[in-house]
């Protein structure tokens, strides 16, 4: 280790807050819950290292419902009703954006018409708290590669009545993206989602990012690979970061399926997202050694976000924490079956505990029964909806790589 690799310690907070609907009924609402989501980690931080603090993914969305245009759609029962709302309300602006850029999907128009409120009050906001609080920061968006203009005619007509700029879409693309703020408040990278699910695809019409343009960024608090929700489960995706030895992955997260139920391609949720929160980590990767993943929970109208946010290392055994996740008893790929090594350096609990725990009697098959049942409730109309945890949980990082400029 050469004498400018010192090993130091890096705090990392990751927080999972839960979705706020009511917070989005108007600008100032949403710029104060980013405040209160960015004050649950505020307690954790500390004054003589280098501070990380990893947020959701999806975080400015809320921020599209707002004002106005945004009352009806607030109201809607179906997250696709909201969509459909939406659309109306911003109905001149979805079809200039569809005449400046002939054969752009409706879904994809709307957000581009929505640009400016789901970037700049995210975008000011963080960049101010990260500031404030002296910490890096990194959360997602929607949102396309934009330019910031302080026209009055570009304000007037795309952006928000009273705000001293607005941001527009500089082409007809519209990305997952996620924003990494330094301690001073600078923006110190941008990352766009390259694997993207079925909704993101087919119901946003989102574009993917190319894996070439995907950079690791160098900063006080180590080289952050970014790796958004299904990208940190993909092998091609981490070999990239590999290449470019980046140390901690930061995967910025919004499951928007049941937790205690089946996953994309497993039985059971919470083991399928061990192949991304143990399996970015495993020896084949040597620089990836740790993984930050905050789980935003909450219902979107007819959407459910729910799951246990963790900070993970590396290490040459399995994890000695039994049942990290509900319903996991062994820690195994759900795709190679290889086993996983690694350790858990903090994991958030989840709704209830894991039947286990009180009764080790349980067979795995009723302990996920009894969770799926609990899951089910959490859903919009169900007995317990939208009774889903908070979380924030915080781990001292050893980092290797030589510091960054703050």
């Amino acid at each position: 280790m050469s004498a400018d690799e010192r090993e130091r310690l890096v705090r990392v907070v990751a927080v999972g807050n839960r979705i706020n609907m009511a917070a989005a009924a108007t600008e100032a609402g949403f710029r104060a819950e980013l405040d209160r989501i960015v004050g649950l980690a505020a307690p954790h931080l500390v004054p003589d290292q280098p501070n990380l603090l990893a947020l959701g993914e999806l975080l400015g969305l809320p921020a599209g419902l707002a004002g106005s245009r945004g009352w009806l759609a607030r109201r809607a029962r179906t997250a696709q009703t909201a969509l459909t709302l939406l659309a109306l309300a911003h109905l001149p602006r979805v079809l200039a954006y569809r005449r400046r850029w002939p054969g752009t999907p409706l879904p994809r128009a709307l957000l581009l018409a929505l640009t400016d409120a789901l970037y700049r009050p995210m975008y000011e906001t963080l960049a101010t708290l990260a500031a404030r609080h002296r910490t890096h920061i990194a959360a997602t968006t929607l949102a396309p590669h934009v330019r910031r203009s302080t026209d009055p005619r570009d304000i007037r007509r795309w952006g928000c009545p009273g705000a001293d700029a607005v941001y527009l879409p500089v082409g007809p693309e519209v990305y997952n993206a996620a924003l990494v703020f330094g301690p001073d408040g600078a923006l110190l990278g941008r990352v766009n989602k390259v694997f993207l699910t079925h909704t993101e695809l087919a119901t946003l019409r989102l574009t993917p990012g190319k894996l070439d343009d995907v950079r690791v960024i160098p900063t006080a608090a180590g080289r952050l690979g970014v790796a958004i929700s299904l990208d940190a489960f993909t092998p091609e995706y981490l070999r990239h970061l590999e290449a470019q030895e980046a140390e901690i992955v930061v995967q910025n997260d919004a499951n928007d399926t049941l937790w205690a139920g089946p996953g994309a391609g497993h039985e059971w949720q919470p083991a399928e997202w061990l192949n991304s929160v143990l399996g970015s980590i495993q020896p084949r990767y040597p620089h990836l050694r740790y993984n930050v993943c905050p789980m935003q929970t909450g219902n979107f109208f007819d959407i459910s976000f729910d799951g246990q946010s963790t900070i993970t290392a590396r290490a040459d055994t399995p994890p000695a924490i039994p049942h990290a996740f509900v319903g996991v008893d062994d820690y195994t790929h759900t795709v190679t079956g290889e086993p996983l090594l690694g350790q858990f350096l903090a994991v958030s609990p989840w709704v209830v505990d894991d039947p286990a725990v009180a009764e080790p009697a349980l067979s795995l098959v009723e302990r996920r029964a009894r969770l799926r049942a609990t899951s089910k409730e959490l859903l919009s109309g169900g007995t317990r909806a939208n009774q889903y945890r908070e979380s924030v949980v915080r781990a001292d990082l050893t980092i290797r790589s030589a510091p960054a400029e703050a």
